[in-house]
């Protein structure tokens, strides 16, 4: 029934429902594959706790180790004082949300490194990453930001979309 109706509908009737399913699927796909660059792999390998615990002689990553970082990290964005590392998204609903910032906690515990989160509008989603220890950034925070993006998310349809036509 579905080809048959399919059959009858103009081209771009087809590509809206093939773009709709596809947003429907990455919907269910964890955060890894909409949100990885090169070396995400490598970072989520990583462990903060082998670092040690962050203090105020943690070393701050350099301008090029930041660049490098911020490649594998391509759903984040760097203030200008390059002190803080921001990610915001917005969820299907309230629960969504609190789920995520459930997943967040449970991995900011395992790891010892604690993002600050925030919730408005019942539904839009802030992270943000920063060693307070050093008012900067250090290799911590990068990765747990690529931990939390291998976290499984249900995004507001909407949000895809539009995160989908600005990206292309």
């Amino acid at each position: 029934m579905l080809v048959a109706s399919l059959n009858l509908c103009s081209k771009a009737a087809i590509q809206e429902v093939l773009f709709a399913r596809k947003l429907f699927m990455a919907s269910s796909v964890s955060q890894d594959v909409l949100f990885a660059g090169p070396g995400s792999e490598q970072l989520r390998g990583q462990s903060c706790k082998s670092l040690g615990k962050c203090n105020k002689l943690t070393p701050r990553l350099s301008k090029d180790d930041l660049e490098n970082k911020l490649q594998a990290l391509p759903a984040w964005q760097l203030n200008e004082p390059k002190t803080t590392l921001t990610r915001t998204f917005t969820a299907k609903n309230f629960v969504a949300a609190v789920k995520f910032f459930d997943q967040v906690a449970e991995v900011a515990e395992e790891e010892g490194h604690h993002p600050d989160l925030h919730l408005t509008d019942y539904r839009e989603v802030k992270v943000v990453l920063s060693t307070h220890a050093i008012g900067g950034l250090s290799m911590f925070d990068a990765i747990l930001a690529a931990k939390i993006d291998a976290l499984s998310v249900d995004y507001s349809p909407k949000w895809l979309q539009q995160r989908a036509q600005t990206s292309s």
